[in-house]
């Protein structure tokens, strides 16, 4: 089975290859614009040839239709650089495959949290709709079940867990990513734990989408 991450880092690897080959050759512009339009002919381009997985295909159409829609303002450039950057920055082995997420990070993230005044509640079961009072803190809540299940007895993540956060999503994100861990949007405000978004942590950091990239 393909694995997202790693076919859309080769993705936006080859188009911002081919688009720094082009631009040196002569063929394109070095501007904003022409590199805009570049790319936007260029995710036309591989989604006619089905150069690419199908497990990318959805992300290609969105960005083709915001080429459409937005045209030069589509900045599919910034984007690709962007999430290039972030999946590069990720641990990894010596054969470059994307190394386990741990527990040991996990827990490293609690403690970036917690020393940024959030409140961190991972003792409980999340099994139905509940309600977590933090008097207006930001919060983290994992539940302590999904957390056993998930995690092996040698500290991998070894099924996706769920996060439920409630604050600066950015702050979450960017101290997930200090970690070492990618951050998968579920919902950003309705989720089994009133008034928190979820978001999952993967084996490997490899979801089936597209992470919410760092600031960092």
């Amino acid at each position: 089975m393909a694995n997202f991450y790693q076919e859309i880092y080769k993705l936006v690897s080859d188009g911002l290859n081919e688009l720094a080959e082009s631009v040196q050759s002569g063929k394109t512009p070095g501007n904003p614009v022409s590199e805009t339009n570049f790319l936007n002919l260029w995710v036309t381009k591989v989604i006619k040839q089905q150069r690419y997985h199908h497990c990318v295909a959805k992300t290609l159409l969105g960005w083709q239709q915001q080429a459409r829609s937005m045209g030069k303002n589509a900045q599919l450039k910034q984007q690709f650089d962007h999430i290039r950057q972030t999946l590069a920055g990720i641990p990894r082995e010596e054969n470059d495959e994307a190394k386990p997420t741990t527990a040991a990070q996990i827990h490293s993230l609690y403690e970036k949290l917690e020393q940024a005044d959030w409140v961190v509640a991972t003792e409980y079961e999340v099994n139905r709709k509940v309600t977590h009072h933090t008097d207006g803190q930001a919060s983290l809540v994992v539940c302590a079940k999904q957390y056993k299940e998930s995690v092996s007895e040698q500290g991998e993540v070894v099924k996706p867990l769920s996060f439920y956060i409630r604050g600066d999503v950015r702050e979450f994100v960017d101290a997930a990513y200090e970690q070492g861990l990618l951050m998968y949007k579920v919902t950003d405000y309705k989720s089994i734990v009133k008034y928190h978004g979820e978001y999952m942590v993967y084996p490997v950091n490899a979801g089936m989408c597209l992470p919410e990239l760092p600031t960092v």
